[in-house]
């Protein structure tokens, strides 16, 4: 008799897809798992629930584009939002070109309610493409910058207040109004358009010489300073001149009456107003011919006055006006950003591919004309994105990775981090603790980690080797699409992306921080994978993961007939509850509303699949008796073992079993389960009466009896809650060595 042989798994691993896997200890699919935080162990106990609850019957109203934009087009873009300093929490949805914002999940199907914690920031907004990455958020102190590369850059302070961002015009310029020293000897008329306040010759106010007749000359600009304290570029100059007569009541000093003071845009937040003019330039009369300087005259702390006049001596004119150099105008094309050193950055988009500007520090809407860098000088292709990194400013590019440091005296410096990898899935680029900022790219996942001076260099590194037959399923031209999280709580980074042949993100990656082990989220049947369609993945700030999605409607939503039934319809929550959200079934449509009926939909299959064993030596034939798999007891719920060999796609079912003690099956000292009573167990839990049982490891046995095979591989899985830990493979081998071909030639066989 042949010796019985084990191979041990005391831990069950991660993923390892490679042909030639470090050990033979590996997992070729792991799905919708997390890593057990208490003790170990791979756990499936995940499913969605709906972040906003309908209730039993939904109905929301009658408004067929609120609708549809809300529950029937597809999630392109999500953010939650902590407001700086506040209480206050934001879920920003992007979808159907609305962007709005729910208040939070008051658990109420109410029409009233529904409408109530729902606030839309914009609507008619760009619906990006499946190569385009979509809208960008850039939390700045206690406000939001909103970009996509299309529509005008929006400012979000909280609540219902929202604004164009930075400033895109040039400013208009002020109107002085003329001035007629003639008419106080009689000898001109003071006609529209002309005033002249006067002051005497000794006074300390007004400005003009009173005692010459050469001219006085005058040139005014101003800005408009926005409520972040940004100041915009100056206005063009306009200027005023007149001339003393001889005639001693001429002999004054003049005030400059502003008639038309520009009022600014109140949808670039403009709360108050520069004027700046030269001093006296005499003999120059034409309007910033000459190389002056601009004096501040006055801030004028509100944006409604339109009159202004001016009796600032040019002694008291101290402080000078911005120059191009502190201040100028942006487009409003950039598409990607980031905060950091205190400034707003933005980057690439259509109109600028490969520029880089930068806000002044602590003034996010003020951007100097020389503050920018040009990459485009470097191979690499277009800008792609922008990520802060500790002190270091991460851009990623088409086909390279450039970063932005601190020089010496304060500098920025750019420089290339990497010639030779690069991504368009900027959604994905998120810091993970510990490891690093991780980004998918076109072959894999990477990790820009080191760092943080004191010697200390950065580096770009592959970490996803293990995932060798995933990869190639990426739908590279829906990279931009591609949408990722970290989660404190689960602690976990996970990447949703297009899977090729589809058309929206199905498929998903994970990393697991505190094993580095990798596992998957997926459907295990194509015909189910809409089930799957995460169109964008963020976390709350206590970890939980927010997900946008596909909704997938079986048809036309506002049709009776036949009777549409939506899937995965507004956001939603991966948590602990046994299922996988609802469904809304359309039953009726009555005065005020459609009405949705709400049911529950069973959670999918889960599964642990080993990856394919060749034991050591694949020189040898091996024979398969029993799989034995630890895990924590559940209970009457069951779980299923399925086999194959020798690269065999057609499964072998092993039976479902129980995942409960072997020896008390069946019995009255089963653990007792939740009825209700159904014959399934001879003992259902009693309240004051049974015990709760403590969770326990137990050990099940599936007998599989192969013949003699080159690789095996096997998997558990189950639709309800399972945790495997460990499992052994009981086997024996044969010392039979691998046929030789050239053996069968001699019988007539083909070459």
């Amino acid at each position: 008799m042949l010796a019985k042989k084990q191979l041990k798994f005391e831990n069950l691993p991660g993923i390892e897809q490679r042909w030639r896997a470090p050990s033979v200890n590996a997992a070729d699919d792991i799905t919708a798992a997390r890593v057990d935080p208490l003790g170990g162990g791979w756990l499936f106990d995940r499913g969605i629930e709906p972040w906003w609850d309908p209730g039993t019957t939904f109905t929301p109203g009658l408004d067929q584009d609120l609708i549809k934009s809300l529950f029937v087009e597809k999630v392109d873009s999500l953010f939650v939002w902590a407001k700086q300093n506040t209480e206050q929490v934001y879920y920003i949805v992007e979808s159907g070109g609305k962007l709005y914002y729910w208040w939070g999940n008051k658990g109420s199907s109410s029409v009233a309610s529904f409408y109530r914690d729902l606030v839309i920031l914009q609507e008619g907004r760009h619906i990006p493409k499946l190569n385009e990455p979509g809208t960008q958020y850039i939390p700045y102190g206690n406000r939001l910058l909103i970009i996509n590369g299309y529509d005008k850059p929006l400012w979000f302070y909280g609540r219902e207040r929202v604004r164009n961002f930075g400033f895109t015009l040039p400013t208009p310029s002020p109107e002085p109004l003329a001035i007629e020293p003639g008419y106080l000897d009689g000898t001109a008329y003071l006609g529209n358009n002309v005033a002249a306040p006067t002051f005497g010759g000794k006074s300390t106010v007004g400005l003009g010489y009173s005692d010459d007749e050469d001219p006085n000359n005058f040139d005014y600009k101003m800005t408009f300073i926005s409520d972040t304290g940004s100041e915009s570029p100056l206005s063009s100059a306009s200027g005023i001149t007149w001339q003393t007569l001889a005639d001693v009541a001429t002999q004054k000093k003049f005030g400059v009456v502003i008639k038309h003071l520009p009022v600014g845009p109140v949808e670039n937040g403009v709360v108050a107003r520069r004027l700046y003019r030269t001093k006296n330039q005499r003999t120059d009369t034409t309007a910033g011919a000459g190389d002056a300087t601009y004096y501040l005259v006055n801030q004028i702390n509100d944006n409604t006055s339109e009159f202004y006049v001016d009796v600032i001596p040019d002694g008291q004119l101290l402080d000078t006006a911005p120059s191009i150099a502190d201040t100028t105008t942006i487009q409003t094309g950039y598409a990607f950003g980031a905060t950091w050193n205190s400034s707003i950055w933005l980057a690439g988009g259509s109109q600028n591919p490969t520029r880089i500007i930068y806000s002044k520090q602590g003034l996010p809407e003020q951007f100097g004309a020389f503050d920018y860098f040009d990459v485009g000088n470097t191979a690499g292709g277009a800008i792609t994105g922008l990520s802060a990194y500790y002190n270091n400013l991460i851009v990623f590019r088409q086909r390279a990775i450039d970063i932005i440091r601190i020089g010496n005296g304060g500098s920025y410096q750019v420089s290339q981090l990497t010639p030779e990898i690069g991504t368009t899935a900027i959604n994905t680029a998120k810091l993970v603790p510990g490891v690093g900022l991780m980004f998918l790219s076109y072959d894999g996942i990477y990790v820009v980690g080191g760092g943080l001076d004191g010697g200390a260099s950065i580096a770009v590194q592959k970490v996803s080797a293990q995932l060798a037959k995933e990869i190639p399923k990426i739908n590279v031209a829906a990279l931009p699409r591609a949408t990722a999280v970290y989660s404190s709580k689960e602690r976990e980074y996970w990447v949703h992306y297009t899977q090729n042949s589809s058309s929206y993100n199905n498929r998903g990656i994970v990393y697991h921080l505190d094993t580095a082990a990798w596992s998957l989220r997926h459907s295990p049947t194509e015909s189910a994978s809409y089930l799957w369609g995460f169109t964008a993945l963020a976390a709350d700030p206590s970890g939980n993961i927010i997900i946008g999605t596909f909704p997938y409607w079986t048809s036309d939503p506002f049709a009776q007939q036949p009777a549409p039934v939506g899937y995965l319809v507004g956001l939603h929550v991966w948590s602990g509850k046994y299922g996988f959200g609802k469904t809304l079934t359309l039953t009726s449509v009555t005065q005020s509303s459609y009405e949705y009926t709400v049911a529950d939909v069973l959670k999918p299959s889960c599964k642990w699949e080993s990856d394919w064993i060749d034991f050591g030596d694949n020189s040898l034939k091996y024979r398969v008796l029993n799989v034995e798999v630890d895990v924590l007891a559940y209970g009457d719920t069951t779980m299923t073992l399925v086999w194959q060999q020798d690269y065999s796609y057609s499964p072998n079912n092993a039976g479902n079993q129980k995942m409960a003690k072997t020896e008390q099956l069946f019995t009255v000292k089963e653990d007792p389960v939740l009825g209700p009573d159904n014959g399934a167990s001879k003992n259902y839990f009693t309240v004051g009466e049974s015990q709760l049982q403590e969770p326990r490891i137990i050990r099940l046995r599936w007998d599989v009896s192969t013949g003699l095979v080159d690789f095996f591989k096997w998997s558990v899985l189950s639709s309800s809650t399972f945790h495997v830990l460990g499992a052994t493979i009981n086997y024996t081998d044969v010392d039979q060595l691998p046929l030789n071909q050239r053996i069968n030639i001699g019988r007539g066989q083909p070459q």
